[in-house]
C-alpha cells in the first residue's frame, strides 16, 4: 500500500474496530458525496451535535472542550476550523482508501463518513463508542443528491 492510505490504514484501523464491523445506519462515502453541499453541512454538525451530546452524557468535560475548540479554533489564514480541516483530509484519504478496498473486493463493507469523523477525534484523544455510528441516523436530505 503506498501514498495516503499508508498513513491512514492503521488509525482507520483502529476507528472501524471501534465503530464495530456492522454499521447499519451510518452514511458510506460515496453516499455522503453524492450529498448537496449544504446537505453535508448539516451531517457533519449532526454527527458533532451527537459527538458533543455522547461526551456530555458519559461527563467527559474535557473531551467535550476539546472538541469544541478543535472545531470552532480557525488558524490565521485559514477559513475553516482546524477541525474541519483535518476532517476534510481524512475524508479525503478515506476516500482513497474506500476505493482501493473495493477495486481489489466489491463485497468489502464500504467505509463512511463516520469513520473519517472518529479519526479525527481519535487523532485528538477524543475516543467515542460505536454508538456514535448511529448518531445521524435519522438524518434526512432536504435538497436532491448531484
Amino acid at each position: 500500500m503506498h501514498g495516503p492510505s499508508r498513513l491512514v490504514t492503521p488509525l482507520l484501523s483502529a476507528a472501524v474496530f471501534l465503530a464495530g464491523a456492522v454499521t447499519a445506519q451510518a452514511m458510506p462515502i460515496e453516499q455522503f458525496d453524492k450529498l448537496a453541499i449544504s446537505d453535508q453541512g448539516d451531517y457533519v454538525a449532526l454527527l458533532l451535535g451527537g459527538a458533543q451530546n455522547m461526551l456530555r452524557d458519559a461527563g467527559k468535560r474535557d473531551d467535550l472542550a476539546k472538541l469544541n475548540k478543535l472545531f470552532t479554533e480557525v488558524r490565521p489564514g485559514d477559513q475553516i476550523s482546524i477541525g474541519m480541516l483535518e476532517f476534510e483530509t481524512n475524508l479525503d484519504n478515506i476516500r482513497v482508501l474506500d476505493a482501493e478496498r473495493h477495486e481489489k473486493d466489491h463485497s468489502v463493507t464500504r467505509l463512511e463518513a463516520e469513520h473519517a469523523m472518529l479519526l479525527t477525534l481519535k487523532r485528538n484523544g477524543i475516543e467515542l463508542t460505536s454508538a456514535f455510528m448511529h448518531v445521524a441516523d435519522k438524518f434526512k436530505p432536504k435538497k436532491p443528491l448531484r
